[in-house]
């Protein structure tokens, strides 16, 4: 009846070891595709920040010959 029991536990523990492993893949993936989401974010800020960078000196420009054309 011991030895039963024990395989039963064996089984078990087997079962409950393989839902772990299976849930740390799920993770494992999920922390993948999140990674390369920051990936593409910060990709798409660098750019944005260029972005922004060039129409600060464009405005830049801009209010200068706004400045020279109403002071003349």
């Amino acid at each position: 009846k011991k030895i039963e029991d024990l395989e039963k536990e064996v089984v078990r523990e087997r079962q409950e070891n393989l839902r772990l492993v299976r849930l740390m893949q799920d993770k494992e993936e999920m922390i993948g595709k999140l990674k390369e989401e920051i990936d593409l974010l910060n990709r798409d800020l660098d750019d944005i920040e260029d972005e922004n960078e060039q129409l600060k000196q464009e405005n830049k420009t801009l209010l200068k010959v706004v400045g020279q054309l109403t002071s003349s």
